[in-house]
């Protein structure tokens, strides 16, 4: 699953820079190192600095501490008898982003049993300002319907993630009635976790082996539904997820490995009354990236034969873009993508253009490659009509 979640990231281009922020000084100490070798003394491997956890589940919730809160009420202090899901997050980070809109419908499943949810972010050298952190709060927060806070300092950060010894995001924490810690991990499983919170059965000092076990299915159904297999039994497998985790299989990341067996297994006007529905689903959340999923699968290679598919993949890609809006590089790429699918060539090369333009420097070169094989494509189409 792990792997499953980091081509995630990859493909969306949101992948965190900080570990390449240390390479530099890694690569000079190894030059150094070399030099000494050189020299012919002996040197010794450089040790690995191993720091143990000191936050672990179980443990009574650190302070809380935010410099704003962008949305909703200030939680000043965990009251009693209360639950809080406090989820590190950033604007660069795409899994954090793809999991809001099911945390978010948590948040109101929960509401009523004391339940509140925080996105907490901070600044960092990554680009998450207070400026671009305002901005998406503004925009998606209330649709999202839950807690948003922000600080320019990272003493929460360090106090939760860093003492947990977390290093990845997005990550979140779930703080008991009594104000202790009952789960460290990803959100992805709250809906495995919460219920239990919720109800008192959850024990804090099982949750890593109990969350384990359930990853472990997780993965297997992965591995049936993602693969080249047969279609039918992957929707086998899933369907029987699905019964034993009908909340857990509600999480993004199954959308498109179920449309894309559903294609494969020829259940056209199944893949479209779920399309339909998602893409409802989607512009009511304003979720451009569910949309997005959406109209990706529905224009594969698998479905391009299919008139009514790719119409909705243009339907999804347009109401992705209404919501990414004119200057988003990868909604527009996707109405290009989507429009060219369905032979409107004039419309894919407009928007193939926008995304280009839209395009920042880095980003500049992959998206003109991308666009560049929209004409290749008609080339070759043209010589097979030969």
């Amino acid at each position: 699953m792990r792997k499953f979640l980091a081509t995630l990231a990859m493909t969306g281009a949101m992948v965190a820079a900080s570990a390449d922020d240390k390479k530099p000084a890694d690569e000079k100490k190894a030059v150094e190192a070399k030099k000494v070798e050189d020299k012919g003394e002996k040197v010794a491997p450089p040790k690995k600095k191993r720091t143990e956890p000191t936050l672990k589940a179980g443990d009574k919730a650190p302070a809380f501490k935010a410099d704003k809160w962008l949305q909703g009420a200030e939680v000043n202090e965990f009251a009693s008898g209360k639950i809080y899901v406090v989820e590190f997050w950033a604007t660069w980070c795409g899994p954090c982003i793809v999991m809001m809109p099911h945390m978010s419908e948590m948040q109101a499943e929960f509401k009523d049993k004391g339940v509140t949810f925080i996105g907490y972010t901070h600044k960092d050298k990554n680009g998450n300002t207070e400026e671009k952190v305002s901005a998406f709060v503004t925009k998606r927060g209330p649709a999202l319907g839950y807690t948003f806070a922000y600080s320019d300092g990272n003493d929460t950060y360090e106090n939760w993630m860093a003492a947990a010894g977390q290093n990845g995001i997005p990550c979140c924490f779930v703080v008991d009635k009594t104000g202790n810690i009952a789960y460290i991990g990803h959100p992805m499983f709250l809906d495995v976790v919460l219920p239990k919170v919720v109800d008192g059965s959850w024990k804090a000092e099982d949750s890593a082996k109990e969350v384990d076990a359930v990853e472990k299915e997780v993965d297997e159904v992965f591995k049936a539904i993602g693969g080249r297999g047969d279609a039918a039994d992957g929707l086998a497998a899933l369907a029987a997820f699905e019964k034993k985790y009908p909340g857990l299989s509600k999480i993004p990341y199954f959308v498109s490995p179920k449309l894309n067996l559903m294609i494969k297994a020829k259940k056209y006007d199944d893949v479209a009354i779920l399309a339909r529905n998602l893409i409802t689903r989607g512009t009511k959340a304003q979720d451009d990236m569910l949309l997005g999923q959406v109209a990706a699968v529905l224009r594969s290679p698998d479905a391009k034969d299919q008139k009514a598919l790719v119409g909705l993949s243009v339907k999804a890609a347009e109401a992705a873009l209404k919501l990414g809006g004119d200057k988003d590089v990868r909604s527009l790429l996707g109405a290009a993508q989507s429009y060219f699918a369905a032979g409107e060539k004039a419309k894919a090369k407009e928007y193939g253009q926008k995304a280009v333009d839209a395009a920042d420097e880095r980003l500049k070169p992959q998206v003109e490659r991308m666009v560049k094989a929209f004409d290749d494509e008609k080339k070759d189409e043209k010589k097979d009509q030969k």
